[in-house]
């Protein structure tokens, strides 16, 4: 589990790439030794201070100092931290000082905007990136596949049997309502001119989507799915997911699209930046 600092600090999520190499500090603590836990962690796979003083050594210290105080009074046996950003170092300076264990967690994904148009990306990819590229736009052309992009609408009954697809690939249990439950969540609280859906469909039929989410000039590409038994969407994932939004960013004004946690070796080859996140702990000891 990715949110659970016992696991995550104590080795118990290697099989998952999260603090695969280690160190692992909480390693052999019990669940009482542990719990309650305060854990201090951000939406979307990524923590970072915010508002005004979220670069202030100052301000952050007596905020993490009124927190250790409050846990304390609480019973709180442990503080953690997850996902932290690297570009944040006066809070992990903070963390460390107040000897907080850091660890490396997982790698995250970005992409950089720094082109004019589609070929402009393609011609920043490695060489035989360039060549895989164009091959795959070709080949979607040549099937009659039309990749498109629009706001999300108010119902979206067609996106939920891609997801079930995706969630069934990779071990999960598909929930309808809660897919779609997402969905109006998202259009609510972002607008839906923040929320865009790229999709790929050949003769109406839809083969695969992405959901990119607009905040500031970013795009956080939130959700996919793809029509694993439908035979001409083998090559409208990456398409998707990254050929369209590359081509769009420049004209939207989007300096970022951020692509998360996991399959990192694709994301790389696609023009993606990696960094590492980390995880931190302290342990406050047993009040009772």
């Amino acid at each position: 589990m990715r949110f659970d600092p016992q696991r995550v600090l104590s080795g118990g999520s290697v099989a998952d790439g999260v603090v695969a190499d280690g160190p692992h500090p909480w390693q052999g603590l019990s669940a009482d030794e542990l719990f309650p836990s305060c854990v201090l962690m951000g939406p979307n796979y990524e923590s970072a201070p915010a508002g005004p003083g979220a670069r202030d050594p100052r301000l952050l210290r007596e905020y993490l100092e009124a927190l250790l105080d409050w846990c304390r009074d609480q019973g709180i046996r442990s503080v953690s931290a997850l996902f932290l950003r690297p570009d944040y170092p006066e809070f992990i300076d903070v963390l460390r000082t107040a000897g907080f264990a850091m660890v490396p967690m997982v790698d995250r994904s970005d992409m950089d905007v720094t082109w004019g148009d589609l070929n402009g990306y393609i011609a920043g990819l490695r060489r035989n990136q360039r060549f895989a590229v164009r091959r795959e736009l070709r080949e979607i052309a040549a099937r009659g596949i039309e990749i498109s992009e629009r706001p999300i609408g108010d119902e979206e009954p067609e996106l939920i049997p891609l997801r079930a697809q995706l969630v069934t690939k990779y071990g999960g249990v598909p929930d309808a309502k809660r897919e779609a439950d997402s969905f109006r969540h998202l259009r609510d609280h972002f607008g839906p001119e923040n929320v865009w859906i790229v999709e790929a469909r050949k003769g109406g039929a839809l083969l695969s989507f992405t959901m990119l989410v607009r905040d500031g000039d970013q795009w956080t590409a939130l959700m996919s799915g793809t029509d694993y038994e439908h035979p001409d969407a083998s090559f409208t994932y990456f398409a998707t997911m990254f050929y369209r939004p590359a081509e769009l960013a420049p004209g939207q004004g989007i300096t970022t699209i951020a692509y998360g946690l996991g399959t990192v070796q694709a994301k790389r080859l696609r023009g993606c930046t990696v960094s590492t996140l980390s995880a931190a702990g302290l342990l406050l000891g047993r009040s009772d």
